[in-house]
């Protein structure tokens, strides 16, 4: 045997040995190439399973949420948001209560303290008109009327209320502004009772604390008669519709009976009777200032009784103040002997 052939024996060895190495390998990969199938298999088949899994907890959990949780968290934030605190609010109501209760209690007493003032001032206003003076039929108050005024004095002062000095002012504001209003009458429409009420508060003892204001507002008055004119100055009287005899067609026809017939007629309008006052002017009667006189006494137009006593004083050619019916009464009485 040559060396040749020793090598080869020792060269088939290594084969055999490589050989059965990479046989080896080929086992081994392909139980690792199986292991990894297996692995695959086994990953394709719990996945689902595990997801399948999660979702039930997740929906149990929800269903436990809604059914147990969820339910007590809403009451909770529901007491707690909308039910008051019981001690507060009873608070609150006792102090509702309480402020209605003493805004009723106010009006009631301003009511009544209003009330009272009121019937002070009705009962001041009563007693000072109780001590007025009767209403004469001239602007001077007779001698009757005038000693009722002052035996009346005393009693009316005892029956007089004690009052607060601002009750007293709002009484005397009260009063004067009642001769405000006379005087106004007495101007707008000639009323002679009006003017005639100041009068007797003129002479009133029971006013003497306003002596004073009577006078401004017979003043103010007479004032306004001794320079205005209310008729128009072109009036005529309608002669023949108020005589209807044939013979009568101008003022100049009108006899001395018709005039005073006017005159005296106070159903006839205010300007009818003004302007029969002025036509007697030219009356040779013997009563025809008696007739004057009658209408300055009692006519119940101012512009009338201004006409009468103006035609008089053109008559006995004396000038006498507006409506100083003392003073022509006096003058007449000096005159009867003549």
């Amino acid at each position: 045997m040559t060396d040749i052939d020793k090598d080869q024996p020792s060269q088939s060895k290594p084969n055999k040995s490589s050989s059965a190495n990479s046989h080896d390998k080929q086992s081994l990969i392909q139980d690792s190439n199986h292991a990894k199938r297996d692995n695959h298999r086994q990953h394709r088949v719990s996945w689902p399973a595990f997801v399948m899994i999660q979702f039930l907890m997740l929906v149990g959990f929800l269903m436990f949420y809604k059914s147990n949780i969820s339910p007590k968290l809403s009451q909770g934030a529901t007491s707690s948001g909308q039910a008051p605190d019981p001690s507060g609010s009873n608070l609150q109501a006792s102090l509702n209560r309480a402020e209605s209760q003493i805004t009723a209690l106010q009006r009631q007493l301003d009511a009544q303290a209003a009330e009272k003032e009121h019937s002070k001032a009705q009962l001041q206003e009563i007693t000072d008109r109780m001590a007025l003076v009767l209403k004469q039929s001239s602007f001077v108050p007779s001698e009757g009327a005038a000693k009722v005024g002052a035996s009346d004095a005393s009693e009316i002062a005892t029956m007089l209320p004690s009052v607060s000095p601002s009750t007293s002012e709002l009484i005397l504001l009260k009063e004067r502004n009642r001769l405000s209003e006379y005087a106004d009458k007495a101007i707008a429409i000639g009323s002679r009772d009006d003017l005639q009420a100041i009068v007797d508060a003129m002479f009133d003892p029971a006013m003497k604390h306003l002596n004073h204001a009577c006078q401004a507002e017979f003043k103010r008055v007479q004032n306004y008669y001794e320079y205005s004119i209310s008729i128009d100055p072109g009036f005529t009287l309608p002669v023949q519709e108020l005589f209807k005899e044939g013979t009568i067609r101008a003022e100049a026809d009108l006899t001395y009976t018709q005039l005073t017939g006017l005159l005296q007629d106070y159903k006839q309008p205010w300007e009818f009777r003004l302007r029969s006052a002025f036509l007697l002017r030219a009356s040779t009667d013997k009563g025809t200032n008696e007739m004057l006189l009658k209408a300055l006494k009692e006519d119940p137009s101012l512009d009338v009784a201004k006409q009468a006593q103006t035609t008089f004083e053109k008559r006995v050619g004396r000038k006498f103040r507006l409506f100083d019916l003392p003073t022509i009464e006096a003058w007449l009485e000096t005159q009867k002997g003549k």
